[in-house]
């Protein structure tokens, strides 16, 4: 952006031409994209970070839930915030510094990194949000009405460090859960 505006004296003016033009569509205030077929998973970390694409945007990603997300859900260590623009609905849960490095895997679409968690990570953020879960039963029923697919397991080590981070009692029932059900890698 600043090889196009580094010798234009009116730089408000400039922007605000070229976002009018469609040459460039706003993200969020100051900060914008300059063509619109960028994946929407690929802007969420810069839109609002650090941030990694997780929850049920993860969960389809990674062929777990057979729904299609209509937004991009992404885990963050700031405050829970909301973003719509061209390329969507964004939106950023909190979770703690402990668990946030955890399971987080790079990839790249629309020539775009991004970070996102992993199968295993992205069940487990999505899971520690939810309330309610008393026993492992809870969580089976839970993952048959979620219709979460297990198939490739979930992985051991990211598991238990997910259930001794997060502190809460629905990971560690999701952990027995899959060790029992032997569903870890």
């Amino acid at each position: 952006m600043q090889h196009l505006l580094h010798d234009v004296s009116d730089v408000r003016g400039k922007i605000a031409r070229m976002l009018s033009s469609g040459e460039l569509i706003q993200l969020r205030r100051g900060l914008y994209a300059n063509r619109p077929n960028i994946d929407a998973r690929c802007l969420a970390g810069a839109i609002y970070g650090p941030s990694y694409v997780s929850f049920e945007t993860a969960l389809a990603w990674h062929g777990m839930i057979p729904e299609a997300v209509i937004e991009c859900i992404s885990a963050t260590t700031k405050r829970a915030a909301s973003f719509e623009n061209a390329f969507g609905r964004f939106r950023y849960r909190h979770v703690s510094d402990e668990v946030y490095p955890v399971g987080i895997q790079r990839v790249t679409e629309s020539d775009l990194p991004f970070l996102i968690a992993s199968p295993t990570k992205a069940l487990c953020d999505r899971i520690a949000l939810e309330a309610g879960f008393r026993s492992m039963a809870d969580i089976a029923r839970w993952l048959e009405g979620m219709r979460v697919d297990l198939e490739p397991g979930l992985d051991r080590a990211e598991l238990a460090s997910c259930a001794a981070n997060y502190g809460s009692p629905a990971i560690r029932f999701l952990q027995q859960f899959a060790l029992k059900k032997g569903i870890v890698k």
